[in-house]
């Protein structure tokens, strides 16, 4: 933790940040799976570099206000994470909801925990995931 202008403020360094779109975007081709506050998704490297995580809130969750909020509660949850507990060699990237203002902090913390190590399962869906009709054949 370090102070930064009479705040307190939670430091990760287990975690650095994406940045560039071309990361983001190589991310979002890796698994996808969904929990109450965000979509995470995830995506192995084969490098030994630390592991990285991204944030996005679109437009559609609210104004600058509740979206900036909305990013450092979820930094927060990324920092209130224990090193061991972080998949590694991998990258991240968090889509936020609007219930993630709402949601209580340790349920939060619990859903992110379970998702970073879900999401980089076999099984996880790609892309958009499966649709929800199935196709008919047309005669």
């Amino acid at each position: 933790m370090r102070r930064v202008g009479g705040v307190c403020q939670h430091q990760s360094a287990a975690m650095d940040t994406l940045k560039k779109r071309s990361e983001f975007l190589a991310v979002a081709k890796g698994g996808r799976l969904g929990r109450r506050a965000f979509v995470v998704q995830g995506l192995k490297r084969a490098d030994d570099a630390a592991p990285r995580v991204g944030y996005t809130v679109t437009k559609k969750t609210g104004n600058s206000v509740m979206r900036s909020r909305i990013k450092r509660r979820l930094r927060a949850a990324v920092a209130a994470l224990a090193p061991a507990e972080i998949p590694q060699q991998a990258d991240f990237v968090l889509v936020a909801r609007d219930s993630a203002l709402t949601l209580p902090f340790p349920k939060l913390v619990a859903d992110l925990k379970s998702g970073l190590t879900q999401v980089l399962e076999p099984g996880t869906p790609r892309g958009r995931g499966t649709p929800r009709r199935k196709n008919r054949q047309q005669k």
